[in-house]
């Protein structure tokens, strides 16, 4: 199928291509700037593991549509398909002024190339975007009842015989909606337990907000799109949406993506609510610009395995004997995890790629409207 052609099986292969379709589009005609934001480290083959950033057109505009992928390390191998085949599908298009698109291709180069969700200080970038007047402190309410057992100090096994069954019991006693959240929403005292969003912004992060803070200068008006994997049906992409958002613009988007949306509110489908992410700490950061922000995630997994998933990587990454990294990612943990949220299966991958297209196609034409 031909969604599986745009997949690469490495980072290294992802920001390779990433680069040449850049060179395709400027090739084609179309006006076309990028850089590489180095974050100082290396991945498994020695290459240097970079945030890419690219804009297309023109920021005098003032409009701007922006796809980011792989903050979420792992996710960004379906993140990057997505990217690779809009770029495909612009460069058989007419050239452009009045608009720019900016492409940024992994935030999270380390969990990408190292097979985690998290980066090279176990924080998951998705968390470390705060506002002004937020601090990296705190834990959700609840998070005691769960710490231990979503973090136990101690290697994984692949057979864990008693999971469904404590985790069931959790769902039992808290429900389920509670757990989700507490468990999900982010926490900022434990550096070695899943969900920890950091003591400070992170050395990625600002680069990328530094170099945003320059390129966004005159832009008034922004249409994004954060690109993710994991919650839901499988094969089916959320729309997530602020549960904070103005009616009018919710039903704006309805309309635009009808079954697709919803808030990110634990109570009202598959997401819930977060702490740091991406679109909260860009929206007040920028907040001279009017922003629509979506989160398109595209389901895996039902929750359970999602969860087991990320619980045993990271148990393996903090609990685990290993010679160095390259031996670490050897483990099944980190195939695991790859795997839970970027699944070698060409139906999905042909419905990501599929669903990925439509919605940029159709934000762009809003951004247009």
């Amino acid at each position: 199928m031909e969604g599986r052609f745009w997949f690469a099986n490495s980072y290294a292969e992802a920001a390779g291509r990433f680069l040449i379709a850049c060179d395709d589009l400027r090739d084609a005609g179309h006006k076309v700037t990028s850089e590489r934001l180095e974050i100082g480290m290396t991945g498994p083959a020695g290459e240097p593991l970079c945030i890419d950033v690219a804009i297309v057109g023109s920021l005098k505009s003032g409009k701007v549509l922006l796809s980011s992928s792989g903050i979420h390390g792992v996710e960004g191998y379906p993140g990057s398909a997505i990217q690779l085949a809009v770029m495909d599908d612009l460069s058989k298009q007419d050239l452009f002024k009045d608009h720019a698109i900016v492409f940024i291709h992994a935030v999270n180069p380390y969990g990408m190339a190292w097979w985690r969700r998290f980066n090279e200080n176990n924080v998951d970038l998705n968390r470390n975007f705060l506002k002004r007047g937020q601090s990296y402190s705190g834990v959700p309410e609840g998070y005691d009842n769960v710490k231990d057992f979503i973090n136990p100090e101690s290697p994984p096994k692949r057979k864990e015989r008693w999971f469904k069954i404590k985790t069931l019991r959790l769902i039992l006693k808290y429900g389920f909606n509670n757990l989700k959240q507490c468990v999900a929403e982010g926490q900022y005292e434990y550096p070695k337990a899943i969900q920890y969003g950091g003591n400070k912004l992170q050395p990625g992060p600002d680069l990328l907000l530094n170099w945003l803070d320059k390129t966004l200068e005159g832009v008034d008006k922004i249409w994004a799109i954060d690109l993710h994997t994991g919650l839901g049906p499988s094969g089916h992409d959320t729309l997530l949406v602020s549960a904070g958002m103005a009616s009018d613009r919710y039903s704006h988007l309805e309309k635009l993506f009808p079954g697709h949306v919803e808030s990110l509110d634990p109570n009202s489908g598959v997401g819930y609510e977060i702490v740091g992410d991406l679109h909260q700490g860009l929206e007040d950061r920028y907040d001279k610009i009017e922003w629509a922000s979506i989160t398109q995630e595209f389901g895996t997994f039902k929750p359970v395995k999602v969860l087991k998933a990320s619980r045993a990587e990271n148990r393996w990454t903090q609990w685990g004997q290993y010679l160095d990294q390259v031996d670490a990612r050897r483990h099944w943990s980190r195939e695991q995890m790859l795997r839970t949220f970027n699944p070698k299966d060409e139906v999905w991958q042909a419905k990501i790629t599929h669903r990925g297209r439509v919605v940029f196609a159709t934000a762009r034409a809003d951004l247009l409207s």
